[in-house]
């Protein structure tokens, strides 16, 4: 059935709690994970415009973000779960939908929101777009915190 899991994250609460849901459920039906984060070089850059301020070190945000991918990994080897991490910038929605193919995933597992105000505004809805577009089944999760 499922053999291959893909779990974007962007490591809101939203985005946690479905990733640890994608664990427990990989672990159930012995199928292998790979989480991605997708750092939007442009939305970014549009905030820090709006606001005043800038982006320009991307290796800083890169090595930020390492260690969360690092305990999500940690969490799949406890559990036994086949795990690979992806860390990479673009335009999220389609880094995903080109992911979903070139690794042969054959569902995904992500939440339903992460970002919230200005920056889900710039952003819109990652969901929706990856739901519209997804030649595989797309499994949602609601935290409701």
């Amino acid at each position: 059935m499922f053999k291959s899991i893909l779990c974007p994250v962007d490591f809101s609460d939203t985005s946690t709690s479905a990733a640890y849901n994608a664990i427990n459920f990989a672990s159930e039906i012995k199928a292998e994970i790979t989480f991605i984060h997708v750092i939007d070089i442009q939305a970014l850059q549009n905030i820090g415009d709006l606001s005043g301020g800038s982006l320009n070190d991307l290796d800083f945000l890169i090595e930020e973000e390492k260690p969360i991918l690092n305990k999500l990994k940690e969490e799949c080897e406890k559990k036994g779960v086949k795990v690979k991490t992806i860390l990479t910038h673009g335009e999220p929605h389609n880094v995903i939908l080109g992911a979903i193919k070139e690794g042969g995933h054959d569902i995904v597992i992500m939440g339903t929101h992460g970002r919230k105000g200005l920056t889900r505004a710039v952003l819109g809805s990652m969901a929706e777009s990856v739901i519209r577009k997804s030649d595989v089944p797309v499994l949602l999760y609601h935290y409701k915190g």
